[in-house]
Formats: structure tokens, sequence, C-alpha cells
């Protein structure tokens, strides 16, 4: 079934939500208005962090996927919570600015390494 971007977004917003919920004991935040690229604030208890999450629904690449980030400046969120939809799991990417992240989730063809950031080293909410 073909899903509008807001409701990809909603998909992606409740999956990150529920995660969390389950698996840290945070305080969570919903902004009343998201027009600054927040979509969720964790107080994590030494500190706030306001949270952009992205819902990616296929690869963007053969092996990995890719998320552009041009209309955000580094400060402008913490950490970029990427839910890939076809396997129903997330990564928690800092963010410092980047114009995209580009997340590999197979082994390149050519069998390059270096370089590479894997969805799967993100997928643990950051504690520092």
């Amino acid at each position: 079934m073909e899903h509008s971007t807001v409701r990809l977004g909603a998909i992606g917003e409740t999956a990150v939500v529920h995660d969390i919920v389950k698996n840290y004991e945070y305080q969570l935040y919903t902004p009343v208005v998201d027009d600054k690229g927040v979509d969720l604030i964790i107080d994590r208890g030494d500190r706030f962090l306001k949270i952009q999450i992205k819902t990616v629904t296929g690869y963007n690449k053969d092996t990995s996927i890719e998320v552009r980030l041009r209309k955000y400046s580094k400060g402008d969120f913490d950490i970029l919570a990427v839910y890939f939809e076809p396997k129903n799991i997330i990564a928690y990417v800092p963010f410092l600015g980047e114009n995209f992240i580009n997340l590999a989730l197979k082994r390149a063809k050519n069998g390059q390494t270096k370089n590479r950031l894997w969805f799967y080293e993100f997928m643990e909410f950051p504690q520092k």
C-alpha cells in the first residue's frame, strides 16, 4: 500500500517513540509546532536532545540508504533517527551538519569497507 509522505512520517515517528519508550527510561516530549526540524525532544536526565525523524521505505542504492539533510544546519537537532520501514529497524545517528548521510545495510558489491557507515552500528540510542 502506498502512503502519503505525511503518513510515512507518522509511521516513522510512532516507531521511534515506541522504541524509546520500550527500551529506555527517558522522558519524551513532542513539539506543538514542528517548523524547525525537531520531531521529538528527549530528556536523558543529563541533557535534552532534539531528534529529527526520517522514514525510509527502500534502498536508495543497492546496498545502502541515503538521507538528504540539505535544509538543516548544525545545531538544528542533535540526533537523526532513521526508521527503515522494510526491516522495522531504527538508527540513531549524531547529526553534525552533514548534507546527507549514507547508511550501509548490506556489504558493498565491490567489497569496499573504508568510510562506510553501517546502519547497525547506530541502533542503540546514544548514551553520551
